[in-house]
């Protein structure tokens, strides 16, 4: 079942984050500028000294959060990185980040979600060639399962520069890609559908959205995006009006 994340504890302003080591103009508040919708660029990230290759981020919410989520975006980890995260009594112990070649991004699920003031994320990639850190964005925090019929369709957005001469030659200057999927839910409650009011009006603002497609499998961190969410329509399906339809896109931030 896949699992949305829309209640980033970063987004509070109330939330403090207290990282281990931070270089002079990037301290972890970039994480989350500008309030709720920080963007993936390497230069508006939390980054370490150079030389410092492990540092942890204590994230401490006003109020206890039902955290199950710790997703580090654009980053220039390796595949060779290691995470930890505790939650109150939960202790993930030393695991790999799950990095993939190209992607950047670290993700951990806890099984259940874990009731607490604050969650504590440790990372580690000693060999990392940039002899840095470098996290442009984060999600900690709570997740929906929506566990309702649903279709996904997987894909990059590429963006080129094409110049195209008269003979037909084509010249492509490359420019960025991102990752994205296009979401159907076929078959929803309407009892169940609330929460898609609460995720629809935080990407009505430009907050980044979660969507993590299968939460059990060994390539989740390399196939949930972290971004922004478009909401399709929504419909009924059927003349009784108790079940409904709806559909979105999301592409990661960049």
């Amino acid at each position: 079942m896949a699992l949305f994340g829309y209640q980033n504890a970063l987004d509070n302003t109330a939330t403090t984050l207290a990282p281990s080591s931070a270089a002079d103009g990037f301290s972890a508040e970039n994480l989350r500028i500008p309030q709720g919708s920080a963007i993936g660029a390497s230069s508006v990230a939390w980054q370490t000294p150079f030389g410092v290759t492990a540092a942890s981020l204590l994230i401490a919410a006003p109020a206890a959060v039902s955290w199950r989520a710790a997703c580090l975006s654009r980053t220039n980890l390796t595949t060779s990185a290691t995470m930890r995260v505790r939650v109150g009594a939960y202790d993930s112990g030393t695991i790999s980040a799950g990095v993939a070649f190209g992607i950047g991004q670290a993700l951990h699920l806890m099984p259940a979600a874990v009731s607490a003031l604050a969650m504590q994320i440790d990372i580690a990639d000693p060999t990392n060639p940039d002899g840095l850190l470098n996290i442009p964005l984060c999600y900690a925090g709570p997740c929906i399962e929506a566990a309702i019929s649903m279709g996904t369709d997987y894909g990059l957005e590429p963006k080129r520069d094409d110049a195209e001469m008269r003979g037909g030659t084509v010249f492509a200057t490359y420019l960025a890609k991102r990752r994205g999927w296009a979401l159907r839910l076929d078959v929803i409650r309407d009892a169940d559908i609330g929460w898609l009011d609460a995720l629809e009006t935080i990407a009505a603002q430009g907050g980044n959205i979660l969507f993590v497609p299968l939460p059990n499998s060994a390539r989740a961190s390399s196939e949930a995006v972290l971004g922004m969410l478009t909401p399709g329509r929504r419909g009924f399906v059927d003349r009784v009006a108790a079940f409904r339809s709806w559909s979105a896109s999301i592409l990661e931030r960049l």
